[in-house]
């Protein structure tokens, strides 16, 4: 472990690194909650034929992608720990903490600009999703090919 604290490249790493192939997976899920928190900035806009009745901007739902984060790894590190059904029945530490949440948000903020561009010069919902949920599903893919190296 001692050149592995950056990158965990055995089980015995993995929580203990600062990225683990479960960072593919946070990745994952910011493009996610995002996704799904853009709806209720993508429903009224699509209603309203893009006018400014828009209920809840893209930016809040990257604050709600974030606090998801920090929500999760509450429930992750405490909750599903106790009840033992933790990864490796260890904790995460806390340098692999802050790189999970930082990667959701980094997954977030990559689907706020996409949407930005579309909505921008398209005004359509449907390939912002589209190509939302394309890149989403090819991230868990990534994330499934990394795990199955890393275990």
């Amino acid at each position: 472990m001692l050149y592995n604290w950056l990158i965990a490249q055995d089980v015995s790493e993995v929580g203990i690194s600062w990225l683990d192939f479960f960072s593919i997976g946070h990745i994952c899920m910011g493009l996610g909650i995002f996704l799904l928190f853009s709806l209720f900035y993508t429903i009224p806009m699509s209603k309203s034929n893009g006018s400014a009745q828009v209920k809840l901007p893209l930016w809040c739902a990257w604050i709600i992608t974030i606090v998801m984060a920090i929500i999760w790894e509450l429930i992750e590190n405490i909750l599903l720990y106790d009840l033992g059904l933790k990864f490796e029945g260890r904790r995460d530490s806390t340098a692999n903490i802050i790189t999970d949440i930082i990667l959701v948000g980094m997954g977030g903020l990559g689907m706020w600009i996409f949407g930005h561009l579309v909505f921008k010069y398209h005004k359509k919902v449907w390939p912002y999703y589209v190509f939302g949920i394309i890149g989403l599903a090819l991230w868990i893919g990534v994330f499934l090919i990394l795990r199955y190296f890393t275990l």
